[in-house]
């Protein structure tokens, strides 16, 4: 029997500043990764048969790739987020498998300049607290794979 390799959590890493490495913002620990494309339609009939309605064709205006990130809120994370809102900067995000280890096991990675476009947090007297990040493509992104 055959089963998909699915990813058990995902690390996103931003890098700030003049460093080269990508930090982890840590409490992010669930993840959405959203994959468009931007269309126009246009219907043209058949010059051969006029009296039939023309078929949609899709001409393709742009990719989008949005990612929203949620977790507990890390107090630790306000003056970073400060700074990255609103703002573009490089990023990437890890697919991961559980394995016992410390880090799991890298699956691929998505790497691209984003945007953070938003930046929720909730707190609660009586449960947990809780984060959201969102973050939208500014150019192209890559996605590599680590096997």
């Amino acid at each position: 029997m055959s089963v998909p390799t699915e990813a058990d959590f995902a690390i996103v890493r931003a890098k700030v500043g003049s460093g080269s490495t990508y930090d982890p913002i840590c409490g992010i620990e669930n993840v959405s990764i959203n994959k468009t494309v931007n269309a126009n339609d246009s219907y043209r009939r058949d010059c051969a048969k006029p009296g039939i309605p023309g078929a949609r064709k899709n001409k393709v205006t742009g990719k989008s790739l949005t990612i929203s990130a949620s977790g507990g809120s890390n107090v630790d994370n306000i003056v970073q987020f400060e700074s990255l809102l609103g703002i573009a900067h490089d990023y990437q995000v890890e697919l991961r498998n559980q394995d016992g280890s410390d880090t799991g096991v890298l699956l691929g990675t998505y790497t691209g300049r984003f945007m953070m476009m938003s930046d929720n947090m909730a707190t609660s007297s009586g449960g947990d607290s809780s984060g959201e990040i969102t973050l939208n493509n500014e150019g192209p992104w890559t996605y590599a794979d680590a096997a």
